[in-house]
């Protein structure tokens, strides 16, 4: 069993799945996926995360795991258990999506870069810094971040706390 996909992976799995679908299907995708479908980060991932799906991703599992079987991946491949951090996206985030063609009945619109670096800096994970390093965020993007923090603070303190302290350290890196 494939353990870890790469873009072109993400790709075959995402076609299959678009290729399964019954009907129309829309979803929002984040995280180390969205970044290695557009390029930006070089690395393979475990799985792809889902912030929004119409249908509730509950619905599309039959599918996932046919998906799964067919291509050797894992059956959590396309999972949403990155649903329960939407609170950090920040409120317009809806205004950056980028969408992508059509994969059969699926609709895949992935989240802006600098979304997901705010997610990646709040979860605070090493591989998440370790992320955040490869994708080298710009003066803007990290300023973006910064914006963000009084929000941050009001859902969990300490994690903004850590969050500023990385972006004050980040900052004499580049």
């Amino acid at each position: 069993m494939q353990e870890t996909m790469g873009e072109e992976d993400l790709r075959k799995a995402l076609i299959a799945l678009g290729e399964r679908l019954h009907a129309r299907t829309d979803i929002v995708v984040g995280g180390a996926g969205a970044l290695i479908l557009t390029g930006e980060l070089p690395r393979a991932t475990s799985d792809f995360d889902v912030l929004y799906s119409d249908p509730d991703i509950g619905r599309l599992q039959e599918d996932i795991r046919a998906v799964a079987d067919q291509l050797d991946l894992t059956p959590g491949w396309l999972n949403g258990s990155v649903q329960t951090y939407l609170d950090v996206l920040p409120p317009d985030y809806k205004a950056r999506l980028i969408t992508l063609p059509a994969r059969g009945k699926l609709h895949i619109a992935l989240l802006h870069r600098q979304d997901i670096i705010v997610m990646k800096l709040f979860a605070g994970r090493p591989r998440d810094l370790t992320d955040i390093v490869a994708l080298r965020p710009t003066p803007q993007e990290l300023q973006f971040v910064r914006s963000e923090l009084p929000r941050l603070r009001r859902i969990d303190q300490p994690r903004a706390a850590r969050l500023e302290s990385f972006l004050d350290q980040y900052h004499d890196k580049p």
